[in-house]
């Protein structure tokens, strides 16, 4: 008579495993699903209504793509190893997020292009989405090729100032500073700078140089913050929420399509990012990042009417940003200050000074979104915007939470532990291998 045999807790194991890598790839084709209903739907093919679907799409993507760029980048052996007194992580991880999040943005563009059948005027020209897929393509190429082969500083400033420039070229421009009109405060006149309320300060030669100023220094900002685990992408993740926000407030949709597709693909790839990190943005991702941001923020946000607003535009672009750009202004003055290179790496970012206080990676990233979401905050209500962009908030912590505690559970709860790694090369190690056989003696 033959006895039951009960499943043993690896096949369990094995079971959960599959049954939550089942439920992780309905969810995405239910997202991609209900991207392209909506895109062909309720936003009636419209592009300048397709934020929502563009969202949803990249997200989609990118949660999908991540993990696949991994594996790849583990078979060739990029990662980026431990060693470095800065570098906080133990254990070598991947470092070409930025692939994940390029081909998601691209794709999701093409794919609502298509869906929409054109890409009107305003889109290529003003408000910058050929000028951004130009010279974010530039910047991706430059860091990816830094991540496969050091390349050294000059030679990056010099392709990003050439990014900076072709970007400038195509329609991504500041030509004036605008001023509210009702702002009682701008009746000021230092002798060489007037100005007054409702009318725009312009900057005719300094255009070109601050444009491609602000492109550069806000894409090696977001690159500077990228040194610890979930980080640059969530930072950057909720600036494109307010850009996206703020955007539409201003009657910018186009710019908020890209804040919307962007702001997607990052939480995507969140999802494999945040502490502990299975894969970094690297520079290719930094960059890429960056300059969008920096580009949206100023077809979405500095471009934008004012005239209902009480502040300038371009302080509402510093609030948005502000996080990364008074890291990095704080670390270049005191590098300087010490007689060093602006571009000499160190330990006392912001994120490391909490983290040195006794905060582990989760609490500090957690304590910096909220500061970046407070501020965020405040931009949107600028524009009168702020309910909106708390909605859009509200549904991004929901999916979070739908992440982690629902489609992340059994890691959550340890019944299935993370797999254990090789510290330099970050590949997992099997230990159900049997042990190696002894060596034979010598008779």
């Amino acid at each position: 008579m033959k006895t039951l045999e009960l499943p043993s807790e690896e096949s369990k194991k094995r079971g959960r495993s599959r049954a939550s890598k089942f439920a992780i790839h309905f969810c995405q084709l239910l997202l991609m699903g209900v991207g392209i209903w909506w895109a062909n739907g309720p936003a009636n093919n419209d592009l300048s209504l397709m934020q929502g679907p563009g969202f949803l799409i990249a997200l989609s993507i990118s949660w999908w793509l991540v993990p696949e760029i991994r594996n790849r980048a583990l078979k060739l052996g990029l990662v980026d190893k431990p060693g470095e007194d800065r570098r906080i992580h133990k254990v070598a991880v991947p470092r070409l997020g930025g692939v994940a999040i390029y081909i998601s943005v691209l794709a999701t563009i093409v794919t609502l292009v298509l869906i929409a059948g054109r890409l009107p005027q305003n889109a290529r020209g003003q408000e910058g989405i050929f000028a951004i897929a130009v010279g974010g393509t530039l910047v991706f190429v430059l860091g990816l090729m830094d991540d496969l082969e050091s390349i050294k500083a000059k030679y990056k400033l010099l392709t990003q100032i050439l990014a900076g420039c072709a970007a400038y070229a195509l329609g991504v421009r500041v030509k004036s500073i605008p001023i509210p009109q009702n702002a009682d405060w701008a009746n000021i006149d230092f002798g060489f700078l007037h100005i007054h309320a409702g009318v725009p300060i312009e900057l005719g030669l300094l255009s070109l140089p601050l444009t491609v100023l602000w492109l550069v220094g806000v894409a090696n900002a977001v690159n500077l913050i990228d040194g610890m685990d979930g980080l640059a992408a969530g930072v950057s993740a909720i600036s494109a929420l307010t850009i996206w926000a703020v955007a539409l407030g201003v009657a910018k949709p186009y710019a908020a399509l890209m804040a919307a597709v962007i702001a997607g693909a990052l939480l995507g790839f969140l999802r494999w990012n945040f502490n502990p990190a299975r894969i970094f943005l690297g520079d290719s991702g930094a960059y890429l990042t960056g300059f969008i941001l920096a580009a949206v923020s100023i077809t979405g946000v500095v471009k934008g009417a004012s005239s209902t607003m009480i502040v300038p535009t371009s302080l509402v672009v510093l609030l948005i940003l502000a996080f990364p750009l008074i890291d990095t202004s704080w670390a270049i003055v005191r590098r300087v200050a010490k007689g060093v290179s602006p571009m000499t790496p160190d330990r006392l970012h912001i994120h490391h000074r909490l983290l040195d206080s006794g905060l582990d990676q989760k609490k500090v990233a957690y304590i910096i979104y909220a500061a970046s979401a407070l501020l965020g905050l405040v931009a949107a209500y600028f524009v009168n915007q702020h309910i909106f962009y708390l909605k859009l908030l509200g549904c991004v912590l929901l999916m979070a939470l739908f992440f982690a505690e629902v489609l992340n559970r059994h890691r959550q709860r340890g019944q299935s532990p993370r797999p254990k790694v090789d510290p330099q090369t970050g590949r997992e190690i099997k230990t159900d291998a049997p042990p190696p056989a002894p060596p034979e003696k010598d008779s």
